[in-house]
């Protein structure tokens, strides 16, 4: 992050950085980031569930942090994807689902923004997720928006794309297969609806208008699969508490690639932003420990 100050006009380490990048900061500020979100977020359930999908969480920030370059608009998505996550994690059984929905995310958003050789797990996170779940049918689906464009400044990542998402189509489709015949369809093929409650509902329409709207505002600057993932998911999101859990990250993505661009798409603001984000690495420290000792 250091290489990043000097790209932001006015802007002067103030002692907080000064003494926080001694100390390693960022560092502790996203570990205490990780640990809100496994003991505040997914603490009411197993931590059989909390860990998984406190995973998730982390590969979800792996593929943010190259296009947000900030900690603390980067943990605002973090935090907001995992509150959308939450029931389907604690009611909905769904924590590996989740967590290798967040490894898609990584893969695909690493590949595009600067190591395409990282696309090349993806067969496997597929055929993992086949084996649990048919609803990795959607993880797909999300993956195959990726071929849509044409990525022409990085040809490199589109031809490693256009091997890989039809390996993991084919990884996915097997590992089906062999559970299908294995332990039989029970189970398998979600058949019953997961209704959002109400507080959900509203948080879910205030997450598909906000994504509306910056896919409006930004629609010409986005990549393709920046479009299509968001609008699949924001149109599922509000019939199951498992298709919500997937919209939130894809939320997530879009706006780190728009609004959350560079730390926030505002120039004025930037410098600002840049001096609460060593403020924010002691604050969610005290609340890391707070948690942890209430627990």
């Amino acid at each position: 992050m250091a290489s990043e100050v000097n790209t932001i006009a006015g802007y002067v380490p103030g002692p907080v950085e000064v003494w926080g990048r001694r100390l390693k900061m960022e560092y502790i500020g996203m570990a205490s980031v990780f640990t809100i979100i496994a003991v505040l977020i997914y603490g009411g359930g197993r931590w059989a569930d909390s860990v998984p999908a406190t995973l998730g969480s982390f590969f979800l920030f792996l593929g943010l942090k190259k296009k947000n370059r900030d900690h603390i608009m980067c943990s605002v998505l973090l935090f907001g994807a995992a509150l959308l996550a939450r029931p389907a994690v604690l009611t909905g059984d769904w924590a590996l689902p989740l967590l290798l929905f967040g490894a898609t995310v990584f893969s695909l958003e690493r590949a595009v923004e600067k190591r395409p050789e990282q696309v090349y797990g993806l067969p496997v996170v597929m055929a993992v997720w086949g084996w649990l779940d048919g609803l990795w049918l959607l993880g797909l689906a999300f993956a195959a928006g990726y071929l849509l464009d044409p990525l022409r400044e990085r040809g490199d990542a589109r031809r490693k794309l256009l091997r890989t998402v039809p390996a993991a189509a084919v990884a996915g489709g097997i590992a089906t297969t062999a559970r299908l015949l294995s332990a039989g369809a029970a189970g398998y093929w979600p058949t019953a609806r997961m209704p959002l409650p109400g507080a959900v509902g509203l948080a879910v329409d205030i997450a598909i208008a906000l994504v509306v709207v910056v896919l409006v505002a930004y629609w010409r600057q986005l990549l393709v699969p920046h479009r299509v993932g968001p609008i699949l998911l924001a149109a599922l999101a509000p019939w199951d508490l498992r298709a919500t859990a997937l919209f939130g990250m894809a939320a997530a993505v879009l706006l780190a690639a728009t609004v959350f661009r560079r730390s926030i798409d505002s120039d004025r603001l930037r410098p600002f932003v840049k001096h609460a984000e060593w403020h924010f690495f002691y604050l969610a420290l005290a609340v890391a420990l707070g948690a942890v000792l209430a627990h």
